[in-house]
């Protein structure tokens, strides 16, 4: 059956088919149950605790919520006050769509607090901030710190209008929420009758200037023109606080807008929010009919009318464009691994597997060792298509690499051991092997889809619609020569089955579809299947066709018809152990080429290819002789291939035909049949028999192809000469405007004009022209293999149709979160404690001064800076008794000033004594030796946490974040299966935590069982759980110490810690999520489900997000400690999300793909490069299961992994020790890589890093400061005495030891030194010319390097005088 013929069955497929939907949500119920009765306690013993007034707030700080009108309300406690929106927005979320609702609820806020009583201002603020909560799932930042304010200013006609002031974090809002954000301020406005804004000139020229200035990344830049139009059209005034350090020189004083520098928040909303995401704005401006947004209409439609000019055109291309932005900016030490489609890269196979989805993709693990373990899991890859980045993840039901090992074998691997046990004889990775990548990923990405390649996937849904019958089903066993007890129940293809059950119906169709996938044929069953079944041939009998040359055919089909068939003997018997599998499996009989690997040798392989190839080299290529004509539609790429391995070898690397070497012989040991069968040939016995005459099929081909090139080639001619023309007329007509003094506009159109004027007469025969496009774009697209489809009458796919190129981004992570420096208690010392700022060393100074807080006790009315009172009781002689102090509750006394932003001022702290009551509260015999401080804290209120927390953590080393938690950052990876083997957990164990079925609803009784996670489970890498066992610990002891509570933990080993709670947080948010550890993975990735990473407002594209023990949170988090600088609300749990919804999380989740195989209509629909809306509904994905418990539970997944662990325990990029290393085997490895040219590499890394480096460093360097190498004051320019001049503050008691000078006079006089030196300048020079000599750049990058490295000389070196030795005159 051809593709071309097939007919598409497009009725919806039904997503809840097969789903035991009674099972799923009773567990589900019991999950939730669970999870909210250990929350429940938690919070308890929390609040219990923190009742006792040692903390900064009596209370739990982090508020518990279920859903997002919860969320909403309380992360907006201090905008919102009494006033309550949670039951109005659940209401309004049953009705509306979530952008509809924030605008309703927005107005609704605004009209409330206007009737409370509140003025205008606050009543607009309250309201734009609740509606950007409800945009940005009340977990971001946004609407606490991305507006910093609002206000009511006045236009020149002197009438009202609203004025936004964006902040920085808006960012994280993304566009369509900043561009919605102005689109609700527009609307409260309406509500409250306040008058539209109107720019003056100067507002508007200073919007221009600052995009003009901005150095920042802006994925739109607006041009002025379109700047103006927004600016001038919008009814709300986006204004911002100043960002940068970039001042406006030409309008920096304007009225309405407060400073010179430039506003980041007002350029991230106009070009990233109302500019890029103008279509969706549209959307809803035209749904509520808003007056005064017909200007956002002009960017919606922008694009459309070359779309449409696009489609008038006779001639539409099928090619598909390579996408070369991921290959921007390559960073030294992180390789790429295949261009633009290149040939070698990854091959695209349509799936989801196990443990991926939300932006991750799969690669078999021996590719990552093929890629010198510079990917593992969680490592970030920049891809070509569908998105920009993904997560890398396992899956062994992918093919691996195909390698050209030291002695000329061609073999493909698909496990680690087998790869590891050869990877000193790799010389070349041919292909890079499959990257798994799902239908969702293209519909996220609004990306069309590219053609599948016919695998074992689309064979076994051709066989589940072809095998309709039980006598098909045993044609089907004959075949494959297998028992009819060995397949699955049920006949696959027969939909209307006799039980008119489609459950069980749907249940047989996936057990046959995986039953299918996991076959082995033979060239003789795979021939046979096709001939029955209408089934194109699966791998190893579909050859690469698409990247042999056409030129190469002839020869090709020549070399064939005189090779042997001979029996297969196994003659690396021996060589490797019993583990070692080596791809494909060869056939009993194989293909000798006599001759075919003559004078073959793995040298040519180390070599670089040269810039140019000359007929001398193509001349003495290995094997049979052959002279390639001149490419056609192609480059020359391919002769480097002859060069190193001629045409008969280079053939079957092209077309993927495992092979060896046996003297000069060349032998093919599998695929060789069905390149016979596409060439024409019959094998009668082991003779083989030409029975089509292909060769001259081949040559007419050919013929027809240079005709069409010939043609092409004379049109381009004309084109281009007529484009000379029409630039000689504009050019002369723009030359006579400017002499009558025309402005620029009228200028560009006159030209434009006189350009137009010139009369294209088109093609001479626009026919030939046109068949002419077609012959190429044909052969570009589908290569020989419409040639083949002719020949044989077998059906025929393309089995690599699309390689998706790549490169390596971030590494994976998986380490505690580290301040920098690093402190175990958020106490600032200045620098009493030293460069290292130990709590010791300030302690031997007994009293120190550093900036806190000052508060009053209201037991004995003595100030203190501690939340408790920590002056100590006296006894009936007036003596302090060591060890009993006040502990009375302080409190500020007044508010913060006005103008004021912390209440710190410099006290006399006694430390040394606060340290040893704090011992002996603890009840310990010794302080830890090592307790880090900070040097200053920056809150508001500037109140350090109490110092027992800090001691408690020195004794287990855990440091503390900014908001006075421990945590532990991971790599985002998604699954939503897994067995407890892998988990490292056992079965019974699960069973407790509500794990009591498999996915397919039989009792858990094994370890080897496959379990589908809940949602809010936590699969943790397992380094971290030491550092959480020790975690648990420091939070018992300090429930029993501190509070003097029983532990709650309990924990002696990791394995005591499963079942516990956590929360997980992502770094640009301000909302937690409740989760529970279920496990750990060997790897450096966090798995957990895709909707709980979206909950997170996060997708798997290679970010990591932290995650805490939810006790550490309820006690040690408050928001008093938080920095009161912007952004410090950022990366805080101010509210913890308990129940994950999916309608409420991120919609990238709702792409997710749940299906357990695709049906065989979306393999055929692919080959027409649709948009991913029109398979909507024959797609099983999450959109598709809302309202029911599907959306959470009972997903699919097309392909499987051995273990979520399976790959390299970190890449290579983090165990090579120096940039040289990283370079160097990021070079190396481009060189073994056939996708990859490494001289484009090299050069591209020394131009976007190395040489952006080096004249950064330059200008560092001529603009660096100097510092004191004693006291660590930093100058700006250096002081005439060439010393430290600050004051010295001088040690011991009196005044000195509060800071006063000993004298007058009296000053540091401490060394200066450069604060950059001359190594960090010249730290790429070296290794950047060993690139240039070892792999050879082009003149302008080798030209630009040597330029840099002489102005390097000439800075450090003097010109004039130069050091010589005696051997210098000789």
């Amino acid at each position: 059956m051809s593709s071309e013929a097939s007919s598409i069955d497009l009725s919806a497929h039904n997503p809840l088919i097969g789903l035991d939907l009674p099972r799923l949500e009773k567990e589900m119920e019991d999950y939730q149950k669970w999870l909210d009765e250990r929350t429940d306690e938690a919070y308890r013993i929390a609040e219990k605790a923190r009742s006792q007034n040692k903390d900064l707030q009596p209370h739990v700080e982090i508020p518990r919520a279920s859903d997002l009108a919860g969320r909403t309300e309380k992360l907006l406690i201090q905008y919102l006050g009494e006033y309550k929106v949670a039951d109005d927005i659940r209401k309004m979320l049953e009705i509306h769509d979530r952008e509809t609702t924030s605008i309703i609820m927005a107005q609704s806020v605004a009209k409330g607090f206007r009737e409370e009583g509140f003025d205008l201002v606050t009543a607009i603020d309250a309201g734009l901030r609740v509606g950007l909560a409800i945009l940005t799932e009340a977990v971001l930042v946004a609407p606490l710190e991305g507006i910093s304010e609002v206000r009511l200013l006045n236009n020149i006609d002197g009438s009202q209008f609203v004025s936004v002031h964006f902040a920085g974090p808006i960012r994280a809002a993304g566009g369509t929420a900043q561009a919605l954000a102005v689109l609700i301020a527009d609307m409260i406005r309406r509500e409250l009758n306040i008058g539209r804004y109107h720019p003056t000139d100067p507002e508007v020229e200073r919007v221009k200037e600052e995009f003009g200035l901005y150095r920042g990344n802006l994925q739109y830049r607006p041009s002025p023109t379109e700047i103006e139009d927004i600016v001038r059209a919008c009814p709300i005034m986006v204004n911002g606080e100043s960002t940068e350090r970039i001042e406006c020189a030409g309008y920096g004083r304007v009225r309405n807008i407060d400073e010179a520098r430039i506003r980041g928040g007002v350029l991230l909303v106009i070009g990233e929010g109302l500019c890029l995401k103008a279509p969706k704005i549209q959307k809803h401006t035209e749904r509520l009919n808003v007056a005064g947004w017909e200007f956002i209409s002009k960017f919606a439609n922008k694009g459309k009318e070359k779309d449409e000019s696009q489609e008038k055109k006779l001639f539409k291309s099928r090619r598909i464009k390579p996408i070369t932005k991921f290959m921007n900016d390559i960073i030294a030490g992180r390789p790429v691994f295949g261009s633009p489609q290149e040939a070698g890269g990854f091959r695209l196979r349509y799936g989801r597997s196990r443990p991926s989805g939300l932006a991750a993709a799969s690669v078999n693990p021996a590719c990552m060792l093929a890629m010198d373990d510079f990917i593992t899991i969680g490592t970030q890859m920049k891809i070509e298509r569908p998105g920009k980045a993904c997560a890398i993840t396992p899956c062994d039901d992918s093919e691996g690499p195909w390698v050209v090992l030291k002695d000329g074998r061609f073999i493909r691997l698909d496990d680690m051991k087998s790869y590891s046990e050869i990877s000193s004889e790799v010389k070349c990775v041919w292909d890079n092997g499959e990257l798994v990548v799902g239908f969702g990923e293209f519909m996220e990405n609004n990306k069309n889809l590219v053609p599948a390649g016919y695998g074992f996937d689309w064979w076994a849904s051709d066989l589940i619609e072809e095998i309709d019958s039980e006598e098909s089903v045993e044609e089907f066993c004959k075949i494959m020569e297998i028992d009819r007890k060995d397949c699955p129940e049920g006949v696959p293809g027969n939909m209307d089955s006799k039980t008119n059950d489609s459950d069980v119906s749907f249940g047989h169709r996936r057990k046959w579809h995986r039953f299918l996938q996991k076959q082995s044929l033979s060239w003789l069953q795979a021939k046979q299947i096709s001939q029955r079944f209408k089934t194109s041939l699966p791998p190893p009998h579909n050859p690469w066709f698409l990247d042999l040359p056409i030129e190469w055919v002839p020869t090709f089909i020549d070399i064939i018809e005189s090779s042997v068939i001979e029996d297969s003997k196994d003659i690396y018997i021996g060589q490797h152990s019993d583990n070692f599998i080596a791809y494909p499996i060869p056939e009993k009989k194989h293909l000798r080429i006599i001759g075919g690997a003559k004078n073959w040798s793995e040298k040519l392989m180390d070599e670089i290819p040269p810039e140019n190839l000359t007929e001398d080299m193509l001349s003495n290529c290995p094997g049979i002789d052959f002279t390639p004509e001149p490419y056609i539609f192609s480059d020359d790429s391919d002769n480097w291939t002859l060069i190193q391995h001629g045409i008969a070898k280079g053939s079957a690397l092209m077309l993927g035909l495992a092979h060896h070497h046996e003297g000069d012989d060349l032998i093919i040991t599998s695929g060789w049949s069905a390149v016979l069968e596409a060439f024409g040939f019959n094998v009668d016995g082991d003779k083989i028999i030409n029975i089509a005459n292909a060769k001259e099929i081949f040559s007419n081909k050919i013929k027809q192809l240079k005709d069409a090139k010939v043609i092409l080639e004379e049109e381009n001619h004309r084109i281009s000469e007529l484009e000379k023309i029409r630039a000689t007329k504009r050019i002369a007509a723009e030359t006579d405007a400017r002499q009558k003094g025309k402005s620029i506009a009228e200028t560009d159109n006159i030209g434009k004009t006189a350009a137009n004027n010139v009369i294209d007469e088109g093609p001479k025969n626009k026919d030939k022209y046109l068949a002419a496009q077609i012959h190429q774009d044909d052969y570009l697209v589908d290569g020989i293999l419409p040639v083949i489809r002719k020949i044989s009458a077998l059906r025929w796919e393309h089995s690599a149709p699309i390689r998706v190129g790549s490169r390596m981004g971030r590494p994976e992570k998986s380490a505690p979160r580290i301040m920098n420096p690093m402190a175990h208690i958020l106490f600032p010392i200045e620098m009493n404690g030293g460069n290292q700022r130990l709590m010791s060393i300030a302690a031997e100074k007994k009293d120190i001064r550093t900036q806190l807080g000052k508060r009053m006790c209201k037991v004995c009315g003595k100030s203190s800076p501690f939340i408790t009172c920590h002056h100590r009781k006296l006894d009936h002689n007036g003596h302090e008794l060591i060890g009993e102090i006040c502990g009375g509750r302080t409190e500020f006394e007044s508010e913060l000033g006005q103008n004021r932003r912390r209440r710190g001022e410099l006290m006399t702290v006694p430390i040394d004594s606060a340290l040893e009551d704090a011992r002996i509260k603890l009840g310990i015999d010794r302080l830890p030796k090592t307790i880090k401080c900070m040097k200053k804290i920056a809150s508001k209120d500037q109140t350090p946490e109490p110092l027992e927390k800090g001691i408690l953590r020195a004794k287990y080393d855990l440091p503390v974040f900014r908001d006075g938690t421990v945590r532990f950052d991971m790599s985002d990876v998604p699954t939503t299966h897994f067995t407890p083997r892998e988990v490292e957990v056992s079965w019974k164990a699960l069973v407790n935590l509500g794990y009591t079925h498999d996915y397919e609803g039989n009792e858990l009784k094994s370890d080897d069982q496959m379990l589908e996670l809940f949602p809010q489970d936590f699969i943790v890498a397992k380094n971290a759980a030491d550092y959480f066992v020790r975690t648990a610990q420091f939070i018992d002891e300090l429930l029993v110490r501190f509070y003097g509570l029983k532990p709650y933990y309990n924990v002696v080993s990791a394995d005591d810690l499963i079942g516990h709670l956590i929360c997980a947080l992502a770094p640009h948010t301000s909302g937690g999520v409740l989760s529970r550890i279920i496990g750990w993975a060997d790897c450096s990735g966090g798995y957990a489900h895709p909707l709980f990473h979206a909950s997170k407002r996060r997708n798997c594209d290679g970010d990591e997000d932290a995650i805490m023990l939810l006790m550490d949170g309820l006690l040690n988090f408050s928001r008093n400690i938080l920095p009161a600088n912007r952004g410090g609300q950022m990366d805080a749990p101010l509210v913890l999300t308990t129940r994950l919804n999916p309608t409420e999380v991120d919609k990238e989740a709702l792409n997710v793909d749940s299906a357990w195989f695709y049906e065989r209509d979306f393999y055929e629909m692919t080959l027409s490069q649709p948009h991913p809306k029109v398979c909507y509904d024959r797609m099983d994905f999450v959109e598709r299961r809302l309202g029911s418990v599907a959306a959470v539970r009972g997903y699919g997944y097309t392909h499987d992994c051995h273990s979520i662990s399976s790959g390299p325990a970190l890449s290579a990029y983090k165990t090579l020790d120096t940039m040289i290393d990283k370079m160097e085997g990021q070079l190396e490895l481009g060189l073994r890589l056939r996708g990859v040219d490494v001289r484009k590499v090299a050069s591209s890394v020394i131009r976007s890093h190395f040489l952006p480096d080096l004249r950064g460093n330059l200008n560092a360097f001529a603009r660096q400061k100097v510092r004191c190498l004693k006291c660590g004051h930093s100058y700006r320019r250096m002081p005439l005495s060439g010393k430290c001049i600050q004051t010295r503050k001088a040690a011991g008691k009196g005044l000195s030891s509060v800071g006063v000078s000993r004298s007058e006079g009296d000053l540091c006089a401490g060394n200066l030194a450069l604060t950059v030196s001359e190594g960090a300048v010249r730290k790429y020079i070296k290794v950047t010319q060993h690139v240039m000599e070892k792999y050879g750049v082009d003149i302008y990058t080798k030209q630009n390097v040597e330029w840099l490295a002489n102005s390097t000389d000439s800075l450090f070196m003097n010109d004039r005088a130069k050091q010589m030795s005696l051997s210098d005159f000789l």
